[in-house]
C-alpha cells in the first residue's frame, strides 16, 4: 500500500531541463506505479512554490478552460499544456523512490494523431493523454484578452470518435433556447471546432457584482427548469442515467482511486453505503440532464443570459442528478477556498428552491449530492495542487457515516 500511495506525482517535476506543474494525472489500468499526466511549464522564479487552484474558466466553448496561474496562485499568461507518462522507480541502490516524467513532443500525442495539425498556431489548454485535447485559437486580442468572436476551441479525439461528440450534442437539444449552447463551426472524423461563447463563469464569484452573482445563478437555474419542463423530442439514442448508472459510475471511481489513498477500506465502505442509498430511491421521472454538470459549465452574460458548456454528455436522468452535482460543487468550492460560506449558502439555497419547485425530493437531492462529493474526492486526488483538499473532503465523508 505504501508504494501505491506514493505513486502519485509531486506538484512540480523536472523534465527537459525545466520545471513543470502537474495539473492532472490519470491511472494506467493494471499499473499502479504508472500514470499519464498533463503538465504546464513553470517559470524559474515560481518553480519551487506550491499549491493553487488549477482552473481559469472565462470565455469558453464547451471545453476545459484551464489555468493561468502558477502552483502558487500567481497569475500568468495562459500556458500551453503538455502530456506524458509518469512513474516511480525504486531500486536497492537508491536512497528513496525516484520520480520520472517523460513528455510527448510539444503538441503531439501518439493516440491523438490529429493534435499536431490542430495545435499549429494555437494553444493546447487541456490534454488528457490518449483521450482528448482542447486547442484554443485566437485571431485578435483586445487589451490582452480575445473577443469571443475571434476565439475558437477545437476538441481533438482519437480517430473516428468525433461522431460520438456530435451525437452527444444532439442529445442536448432540450437545453437549446433556455441556454446558449456551443456552436460547431468545423468538424472531421477526429476534431470538432466550436465558436467561443461570451460570458462570465459562475465558478468565479469575484468576477460579479454582489447582486449580479445571485441574479446569474437564478437565471441559470430558471433556464434549467425550463429545459426539463419542455424537452421536446430527443433522439432515440439519448442515453439514460438512472440510479443504477450513478452507482456504477461511483464504484468505478472508487476502484480507480483505491490504490492511491490512505484508508481505502473505510472509503470503500462509505461508497458502498452511498450506493445503497441511491439504490433505495423510488424510481421517478427522467428529464433531460447534462449528467456531468458543474458550476464551471455555466456562463452568464448580462446581455445574453445563461450559457451551458460541455453538453455532449447529455442524456435522460433523475432531476436530482444535475442539481445534486451543483450543490456538491458549492461545498467543494468552499473547501478548496474559492468560495466563502456566504457564497456557498446563496447558491445552495437557490438550488434547494429549484428542487422544490420541480418536485425533487430532499432525499434524492441529498443522495445524488453525496455521490457527487465522493466522486469529486476521487477525481481531485489526481490533481496534485488539490489533493490535500480532496483528502480533507474524503475524510469528512468517511467520518460522517462513522458511529459517534
Amino acid at each position: 500500500m505504501a508504494l501505491s500511495v506514493s505513486a502519485l506525482p509531486s506538484r512540480t517535476l523536472a523534465a527537459e531541463g525545466r520545471h513543470w506543474s502537474v495539473e492532472r494525472a490519470w491511472p494506467v489500468a493494471g499499473r499502479a506505479e504508472m500514470l499519464v499526466v498533463e503538465v504546464a511549464s513553470v517559470p524559474d522564479e515560481y518553480a519551487k512554490t506550491a499549491d493553487a487552484d488549477s482552473e481559469d474558466p472565462g470565455m469558453a466553448a464547451g471545453t476545459d478552460s484551464r489555468t493561468s496561474e502558477t502552483s502558487a496562485g500567481t497569475h500568468l499568461p495562459r500556458r500551453a499544456r503538455r502530456a506524458g507518462r509518469f512513474w516511480i522507480e525504486e531500486r536497492a541502490d537508491l536512497a528513496r523512490p525516484t520520480e520520472h516524467v517523460e513528455l510527448f513532443p510539444d503538441g503531439t500525442d501518439p493516440e491523438l494523431p490529429a493534435l499536431q495539425d490542430a495545435a499549429r498556431g494555437g494553444t493546447v489548454i487541456a490534454h488528457e493523454p490518449g483521450q482528448r485535447a482542447v486547442v484554443r485559437h485566437s485571431t485578435r486580442s483586445r487589451k490582452g484578452r480575445s473577443d469571443s468572436a475571434d476565439e475558437t476551441y477545437t476538441v481533438v479525439l482519437p480517430p473516428g470518435q468525433a461522431q460520438t461528440l456530435r451525437a452527444g450534442m444532439r442529445h442536448a437539444q432540450a437545453f437549446a433556447g433556455p441556454f446558449r449552447l456551443p456552436r460547431m463551426v468545423a468538424e472531421d472524423d477526429s476534431t470538432v471546432t466550436f465558436q467561443a461563447l461570451p460570458g462570465v463563469s459562475l465558478h468565479r464569484p469575484e468576477r460579479f457584482g454582489p447582486s449580479q452573482w445571485e441574479e446569474a445563478w437564478d437565471q441559470a437555474l430558471d433556464a434549467w427548469s425550463t429545459a426539463i419542463q419542455h424537452p421536446g423530442e430527443l433522439p432515440a439514442s439519448t442515453p439514460v442515467h438512472d440510479a443504477a448508472a450513478e452507482v456504477d459510475r461511483l464504484q468505478r471511481w472508487e476502484e480507480k482511486t483505491r490504490p492511491y489513498i490512505m484508508g481505502a477500506e473505510l472509503f470503500q465502505e462509505a461508497v458502498h453505503a452511498a450506493c445503497e442509498s441511491l439504490a433505495k430511491l423510488p424510481k421517478g421521472r427522467l428529464i433531460p440532464a447534462h449528467r456531468h454538470l458543474r458550476d464551471e459549465d455555466l456562463l452568464w452574460s448580462a446581455d445574453l443570459g445563461p450559457a451551458l458548456l460541455k453538453v455532449s454528455s447529455a442524456g435522460w436522468a433523475d432531476p436530482a442528478l444535475d442539481l445534486g452535482s451543483l450543490r456538491a460543487c458549492a461545498r467543494w468550492n468552499e473547501i478548496r477556498g474559492l468560495w466563502d460560506a456566504q457564497q456557498r449558502s446563496v447558491v445552495s439555497q437557490l438550488i434547494n428552491d429549484t428542487a422544490y419547485r420541480n418536485g425533487v425530493s430532499a432525499q434524492a437531492l441529498a443522495s445524488y449530492e453525496h455521490s457527487a462529493l465522493l466522486r469529486l474526492s476521487c477525481q481531485y486526488t489526481f490533481s496534485p495542487s488539490l489533493a490535500d483538499a480532496a483528502e480533507h473532503l474524503r475524510a469528512d465523508l468517511v467520518q460522517a457515516r462513522q458511529p459517534h
